[in-house]
């Protein structure tokens, strides 16, 4: 009987060894563009692209609704302005322009407003009170009126009533109407929002928190969208500004590319407060940026919006 060889069959295996390979290859090859196109898309999930074909982070204020909480301020201050926080949520503090005071209120819950009651007051100098902030150890107070801002220094931490009769640094050199005021939190940069330049200021400060030390660097143009802006505030580490504007009854939102760089901002819409205020004069939010607060002037209330969670 005729025995048959198996060299034709070995001889299809470097072949077979070559397809299989350039199989494993494509596998390879298929699998690196499904993770390189799930990346890119996921990126573009965290972006949202205006009309003029710009993107910026998803943070909005659109998933912010009134949560029916809000503060009567009436027996403490006259035409109230500006909120600030103690860092933990325990205590809020608000300018009021005709009383020429800081009044202070002590939560029984961090951050919810309706919990607040009134804890102390002290009368500052100046007028036109506006802009509040303090450091983040509660042991400076600047209080900004138009054009100008007083520096003060407390013995106590977060204790107003036991500031220093205050510093005044004159700011008219470049401030018309100023209104409220934010700083970087390294102290760096001192921000100033001005309904009648239509600008947001930037103020370089070369000593940290010394406002004496400062230079006027950057003029942001916000003439197009503002009419009457009274509030900043900066979120997101530095990467969003909100601006509280009177007149338009909203909050702006601007999203910054550079994060603390004003330059770089460009607006991306606005959040409606009209069925609380329509004379919006102040905001803050949250450490955790999940609430926002609005001084209604009128009302003589501070009211607060919540983030909506997805459901």
């Amino acid at each position: 009987m005729k025995k048959y060889s198996n060299n034709k069959n070995n001889s299809h295996k470097p072949a077979m060894r070559l397809i299989s390979g350039l199989a494993d290859y494509l596998s390879l090859a298929r699998a690196a563009m499904i993770i390189f196109i799930f990346v890119i898309v996921s990126q573009s999930c965290n972006k949202i692209v205006t009309e003029e074909g710009r993107s910026y982070n998803d943070f909005s204020l659109d998933n912010f609704s009134f949560s029916g909480k809000y503060l009567d301020i009436s027996d403490e201050t006259g035409d109230a302005r500006t909120t600030f926080w103690k860092p933990d949520g325990s205590i809020v503090f608000i300018t009021g322009r005709y009383t020429n005071n800081v009044a202070a209120y002590q939560l029984t819950e961090p951050w919810q407003i309706h919990t607040a009651e009134f804890l102390q007051d002290v009368i500052v100098p100046g007028e036109f009170q506006h802009g509040l902030y303090l450091h983040e150890d509660g042991l400076m107070m600047w209080v900004f009126d138009r054009t100008s801002i007083w520096e003060f220094s407390l013995s106590t931490p977060w204790d107003i009533t036991t500031c220093s009769e205050g510093i005044n640094h004159d700011l008219s050199h470049f401030a018309l109407r100023g209104h409220d005021i934010d700083f970087k939190p390294d102290g760096s940069i001192l921000f100033i929002d001005d309904r009648n330049a239509g600008a947001v200021f930037e103020y370089t400060l070369a000593t940290p928190w010394d406002v004496a030390s400062g230079t006027l660097t950057y003029t942001l143009d916000i003439s197009d969208q503002q009419i009457e802006v009274r509030g900043i505030e900066f979120l997101k580490e530095g990467s969003v500004m909100m601006l509280m504007d009177t007149q338009r009854r909203a909050v702006l939102q601007y999203d910054l590319e550079e994060a603390y760089n004003i330059s770089t901002a460009t607006y991306s819409g606005a959040f409606d407060v009209s069925g609380q205020t329509y004379q919006g004069r102040g905001l803050s939010f949250s450490a955790d940026e999940t609430i926002m607060y609005v001084t209604g002037r009128n009302e003589e209330k501070i009211f607060q919006y919540e983030l909506q969670q997805a459901k």
